[in-house]
């Protein structure tokens, strides 16, 4: 009977349960869509009873498929930046707030003026930004001040309490929430006091490789009664750990729902200009890098608005409406006929952290058809992800890092590649597997269990599909590209803070 490794993801769009052999070869999988509810302006939350049971479901449902195999141990993983409230028996008395949702705006206001951000940022590896759990919990207090006694979690921690009733969180989760003093590995107290907030009302914390006795197991998944589950980690650095991209100066280029561009380093590497976040990950590494709002939610937004009658075409056919709606653009030449598109459909993180930068047309013309909107948003994305990755060269005083390696699910699109290729000039390395979160997910549980010697293991199991190569001709039109949508960015800002205001009274 086969040894197998058991990964849960816990995304924004879905729960994915993935069942791998030591090999890193798939041998089953289960898929269930998550809701995300955007009942205010700047609002983006998930139900916690939800994921749950999408949980249980995926989890059944794979572990139903497998045949010879037994798992010898598994592990979740979740998105980054979640927050929700619980009482003191560990109940939620509030939706998890996502990573996408940006209300507490003027509380990062307060708190950058108030207690000097580059201070918090210096300690945490985080900026000051709604995104942030610090900045949420400061939207509670002042707007729900009836809410006393509260613990605070991430959607991680909860899930981990649920399924086993342990109150504590990974290490990696932990540096993600603008709480964790990154140097120490402790909840930074001057930090927490911005807040209000005291150490008991957080989760203890714990490395990665952390391991729960199975038989603690507390949800109906009765085959996992008493295997051993590892604490495990946040997305983004499995995400980088799956690509193959754990060496110093790798660098993992993920885009999903949203984007993120990382390398992983030996010391926690901090940005004057506060561009790159820092944080930590496991035994020694830290994750640096940026991560961009606008990714595939973009090409959702298309798809949903513009391109109704072509999900209608695929639903008929079988085939994935992303498939016919790049085939259109496919249609459009390098460049999308001058159309350059700002795509701050949900504000912007990094490099700027701008929350209230908007989706603009630039150049639109009478000339321009719909494949050259699909195409002008795909090159959209890749000139947010190069900006990520221009900041990483100047911190790391690098004219080229030592590869680039590419995943999730835009990977499926070879345009979108050879977009991205051109864009950056550079070679792109696509790996096999597109899930690449529950691929490191995995070398993670063999690392924790000893089968594994260390997270460079995960470079030897990756298999790569593919590199592809830029064309120069391409990469010079694109830098004339860039260069304009740079500026129109920063001519357009004072526009974007003016105009989220009006919307904000509006919406």
């Amino acid at each position: 009977m086969e040894d197998l490794i058991l990964t849960i993801d816990a995304g924004t769009g879905s729960v994915r349960a993935m069942a791998f052999n030591l090999k890193g070869e798939v041998v089953a999988r289960s898929y269930r869509k998550n809701n995300l509810y955007q009942e205010h302006f700047n609002w983006a939350v998930q139900k916690p009873e939800e994921i749950i049971e999408n949980i249980v479901q995926v989890c059944n449902s794979v572990l139903k498929d497998i045949r010879n195999g037994k798992i010898i141990g598994w592990t979740i993983s979740t998105y980054y930046h979640s927050l929700l409230l619980l009482d003191k028996n560990n109940r939620p008395i509030t939706d998890i707030l996502t990573w996408a949702d940006l209300r507490a705006n003027r509380q990062a206001e307060t708190i950058k003026e108030r207690y000097k951000g580059f201070n918090i940022y210096a300690k945490t590896g985080c900026p000051v930004h709604p995104m942030y759990p610090l900045s949420k919990v400061l939207w509670f207090l002042e707007n729900e001040p009836e809410l006393k006694d509260f613990k605070v979690a991430s959607a991680k921690d909860y899930l981990v309490y649920n399924l086993f009733g342990e109150w504590i969180i990974d290490e990696t989760t932990a540096s993600t929430l603008g709480f964790l003093n990154i140097h120490s590995l402790k909840w930074d107290e001057d930090v927490i006091n911005i807040v209000s907030l005291k150490p008991e009302q957080l989760p203890e914390i714990f490395p990665t490789t952390h391991i729960i006795d199975g038989s603690k197991l507390k949800l109906d998944i009765p085959q996992l009664k008493d295997v051993p589950f590892i604490l495990g980690a946040g997305d983004g650095a499995l995400s980088s750990l799956g690509m193959g991209a754990i060496e110093e100066k790798d660098v993992g280029i993920m885009v999903g729902t949203s984007g993120a561009v990382r390398t992983f380093s030996t010391k926690p590497i901090l940005d004057e200009e506060q561009r790159i976040w820092s944080y930590y990950f496991t035994k020694g590494l830290w994750l640096v890098g940026g991560a961009i709002n606008n990714g595939g939610i973009t090409l959702r937004w298309v798809r949903d608005t513009i391109f109704q009658d072509l999900v209608r075409e695929s639903d008929k056919l079988g085939i994935d409406p992303y498939d016919l709606i790049t085939k259109l653009a496919e249609k459009s030449p390098v460049g999308a006929k001058g159309l350059i598109i700002l795509p701050f459909l949900t504000g912007e993180r990094n490099p700027y952290w701008n929350d209230k930068a908007q989706g603009t047309l630039i150049g639109l013309g009478l000339s321009h058809k719909r494949e050259d909107i699909a195409r002008a948003f795909m090159e959209s994305v890749c000139y947010r992800l190069y900006s990520v990755y221009s900041a990483l060269k100047d911190l790391f005083d690098v004219e080229n890092f030592n590869e680039i390696r590419a995943g999730g699910g835009f990977s499926r699109s070879k345009l979108w590649l050879q977009i991205m290729s051109d864009i950056f000039g550079k070679e792109i390395i696509v790996p096999t597997l597109e899930e690449n979160t529950s691929f490191g997910a995995m070398v993670l549980v063999g690392v924790a269990l000893n089968i594994f010697d260390s997270f460079k293991k995960a470079k030897e199991l990756v298999n790569i599909r593919e590199r592809i190569e830029p064309d120069i001709k391409n990469n010079l039109l694109y830098e004339r590209l860039y260069s304009l949508y740079m500026d129109a960015y920063w001519t357009l800002s004072p526009i974007f803070e003016r105009l989220y205001d009006i919307k904000n009274d509006l919406m």
